[in-house]
C-alpha cells in the first residue's frame, strides 16, 4: 500500500514556522490519502452492490426454476416418489398421493408397495392398483447418500390395446385353425366314406369285407387322433392341474409303455420319494406320448428311444431322445408351428399341442437335432411343488 504520510523529526533548532509548514505538509498528505481511500471504498461498494444484485437475480432465477420444476413434477401424469437411503419417502407428487395416500411422506416405501401394489401380471415390474389401474414401475438410483427415485406410469390403455390386439390375433388364428380342421379331416373322411360304401355292396367277399373294415377303422382312428390334437390345441394352455407324487408319475409312465420296452427306455434320475409336482397329468402324459410316438416314427427297426425324467434346479426336466434321421435347421425352426408336418399322414398339430402344454405349466421346450444322428426334445417345467431338502438325493440315483 502506498505510504500515506511519513513524519520526519523536527529539529529543535528550526523555527516555529518550519514546524508549522511540516505539519501542514503532513496534513495535506493525510487528506490526499483519505480521499484516495474514499474513492476505493466507493468503487468497492459499487462492485459489492453489483455482485449482490447479480446474486439476487441468480437466486430469483433459481427459485423460479425450482417453482417451475415443482409445478411440473406436481402436474406429471405419472407418480414420482423420492426415497432416502434409509428407505423412507421424502418427496411425492400429486399423482402419487392420489394413487396411494396423502400421508406418503415419512412412510417406508417397502410398506407402501406391499399395501397398494399387486403384482398380478407376468412382467416383473408391472403392477395393478386396487381400482384396476395397471402401472409400470421403474427405479433410478441417486448418489450413494441420496437414495433413489421411483417412477410409476399408467399403462392401462396400452394394456387394453395389447389385449385387443391379442384378441384379433386369436380371431385370425381361429380362422386359420378352422380352415386347417377342414383340410385335415376331409381326406381321411373321404377315404372312410369310400370304404363304408364298399361294405354296403351286395355279395361282398368276406376277405374284402375284412379288408375294407380294417381300412375304415384305420381312417376313423386317424380322424379321432386329428380331432383329439385339435381339441388339445384349442385349449390354448387352459388345463386343470393337481399335485402328484413324481415317483408315482414316473412308474405309471413306465408301466404304460411296457409293451414297447425293446424300443423304449424310461429312466428317472435323482428323484426323492416325496417329490411332488403340480401338473395336468392327462395333458402332460399326452405331450410325452406325442414326443415318444414321433421318436418311434423317426427310428428304424434297430433304433432306440430314451425318455429321461430328473430334477434340476427345482424344475422337472423331461427329455425324449431318438436315434433317428434327425432334423434340418429349417425343420427345427418350424417344428412347433401349427399344421406343419414332414409326415405323409401327420396332422401338423402334435408338437404345437406339446408346446401349448409346456407353456401352460410355465415351462419351455427346445429341440436339438443332428441329421443322421438323432433328435432330442427337452422340456423344462417349474412345477416342483415340494421336495424334502434333507434327503440325500444321491441315494436315489
Amino acid at each position: 500500500m502506498r505510504q500515506i504520510a511519513r513524519i520526519e523529526p523536527v529539529s529543535k533548532k528550526l523555527p516555529l514556522e518550519d514546524a508549522f509548514l511540516a505539519f501542514t505538509q503532513v496534513s495535506e498528505r493525510l487528506t490526499a490519502s483519505y480521499q484516495l481511500l474514499e474513492q476505493q471504498v466507493t468503487s468497492l461498494s459499487e462492485e459489492l452492490a453489483n455482485a449482490n444484485t447479480d446474486k439476487r437475480r441468480h437466486l430469483a432465477e433459481k427459485e423460479l426454476l425450482a417453482e417451475q420444476l415443482s409445478s411440473l413434477l406436481e402436474s406429471l401424469p405419472g407418480a414420482v416418489i423420492a426415497v432416502d437411503v434409509a428407505g423412507y419417502i421424502v418427496k411425492a407428487n400429486a399423482c402419487a398421493r392420489e394413487w396411494f395416500t396423502e400421508a406418503l411422506i415419512s412412510q417406508r416405501w417397502t410398506l407402501v408397495k406391499q399395501q397398494y401394489l399387486f403384482n398380478s401380471y407376468q412382467l416383473e415390474n408391472e403392477y395393478s392398483l386396487e381400482n384396476g389401474r395397471v402401472i409400470a414401475l421403474s427405479k433410478t438410483e441417486l448418489n450413494v447418500q441420496e437414495g433413489f427415485v421411483i417412477l410409476l406410469t399408467d399403462i392401462t390403455k396400452q394394456r387394453e390395446l395389447h389385449q385387443q390386439l391379442e384378441h384379433k390375433k386369436k380371431l385370425a388364428a381361429l380362422g386359420e385353425f378352422s380352415a386347417g380342421i377342414a383340410h385335415q379331416i376331409r381326406t381321411p373322411l373321404s377315404s372312410a366314406l369310400l370304404y363304408a360304401s364298399q361294405l354296403n355292396l351286395v355279395g361282398i367277399e368276406p376277405v374284402k369285407q375284412k379288408k375294407y373294415t380294417k381300412r375304415l377303422l384305420e381312417r376313423l382312428r386317424h380322424i379321432n387322433t386329428q380331432v383329439t390334437d385339435m381339441l388339445s390345441f384349442a385349449h390354448k394352455g387352459h388345463f386343470k392341474k393337481a399335485v402328484y407324487n413324481l415317483q408315482n408319475i414316473s412308474m405309471q409312465l413306465a408301466n404304460f409303455y411296457k409293451p414297447d420296452i425293446k424300443r423304449l427306455s424310461i429312466e428317472s434320475l435323482s428323484i426323492p420319494p416325496n417329490a411332488s409336482v403340480e401338473i395336468s397329468k392327462t395333458a402332460l402324459f399326452g405331450a410325452i406320448d406325442n414326443l415318444i410316438n414321433n421318436a418311434f416314427d423317426a427310428i428304424d427297426d434297430d433304433g432306440h428311444v430314451t425318455c429321461l425324467l430328473r430334477i434340476e434346479n427345482r424344475c422337472l426336466i423331461i427329455t425324449v431322445t431318438d436315434q433317428g434321421i434327425g432334423l434340418s435347421d429349417a425343420e427345427i425352426n418350424q417344428v412347433f408351428e401349427p399344421f406343419y408336418t414332414n409326415k405323409p399322414k401327420g396332422t401338423g398339430l402334435g408338437l404345437a399341442v406339446v408346446r401349448e402344454v409346456v407353456k401352460a405349466h410355465g415351462g419351455e421346450i427346445i429341440c436339438v437335432s443332428n441329421p443322421g444322428l438323432g433328435t432330442t426334445f427337452k422340456m423344462r417345467l417349474p412345477v416342483l411343488a415340494r421336495v424334502e431338502e434333507t434327503i440325500n438325493i444321491e441315494e436315489y440315483s
